[in-house]
């Protein structure tokens, strides 16, 4: 693990790099690649972030009210972080990334006892990898990923309560899969930058004064456009009837 005592006064690290997994364990589910250092200088505020870090996640207790973990997602391990990331965005919360790194943990550990190997303790070994490929489809379902719509489940059963631990209603999906850069029918991750380079994202520029050293202007096309399926202010457009008033 990191040497946090030498970590005073640097820049922390952010998760800004989406990447479709390609091997067939993963089934197509986002990974994110590990953090790194993008600023030059420790940053006096926290910089806006895509993603949360399963590793550490802070936020006041109702966060667990409001967005709870789903209890239907057994021994998650890859996609867990792209799913409480969205449905957290959704639900209203914006994403920081700490401006100096405070905890870490030894990620390898070779030779050392890994969770997959628990689950097999605990039922019978070889459980493990069809179990994460039926849990990976109840995520990739709530993403909008085609092949796990719902005419496409070989187990329908993979959505019970999922209405319960599903996308909250402050903002919708498809802005923030825009804003971090993902289009889940193509698998392709598109370059946004603001993360990188620790600025506010599009949207946000009101916080531009926070972050001096970051650029203060849009670096990609943030307009919503008719095939995004939303309304000028973010709302979802079929929600909305012709003569502009929101349907009952």
């Amino acid at each position: 693990t990191t040497d946090l005592e030498h970590q005073d006064g640097k820049p922390g690290a952010r998760l800004c790099g989406p990447v479709f997994a390609t091997s067939d364990l993963e089934n197509q589910i986002i990974r994110l690649e590990g953090g790194e250092v993008y600023d030059k200088k420790h940053l006096d505020t926290p910089a806006f972030a895509p993603f949360t870090a399963a590793g550490y996640l802070m936020a006041h207790s109702g966060m667990l009210k409001e967005v709870p973990f789903d209890p239907f997602l057994p021994w998650i391990f890859m996609g867990e972080e792209i799913i409480m990331s969205s449905r957290l965005w959704t639900s209203g919360y914006d994403i920081f990334s700490p401006s100096q790194s405070v905890v870490g943990h030894w990620y390898v550990r070779r030779h050392k006892p890994k969770f997959w190997e628990s689950v097999h303790r605990s039922f019978t070994n070889g459980v493990h990898n069809p179990l994460q490929m039926m849990v990976l489809d109840r995520i990739k379902y709530q993403l909008g990923y085609p092949e796990a719509s719902l005419d496409m489940l070989p187990e329908r059963s993979i959505l019970t309560a999922v209405e319960s631990y599903s996308m909250g209603s402050v903002r919708p999906l498809k802005r923030y899969l825009k804003l971090v850069g993902l289009n889940m029918e193509a698998k392709q991750v598109y370059s946004t930058e603001w993360c990188e380079k620790g600025y506010p994202p599009p949207g946000f520029e009101q916080y531009n004064d926070l972050y001096p050293d970051g650029i203060a202007r849009k670096t990609f096309d943030m307009e919503l456009h008719d095939d995004d399926g939303l309304g000028d202010d973010g709302t979802d457009a079929e929600a909305n009837d012709d003569d502009g008033e929101t349907e009952q």
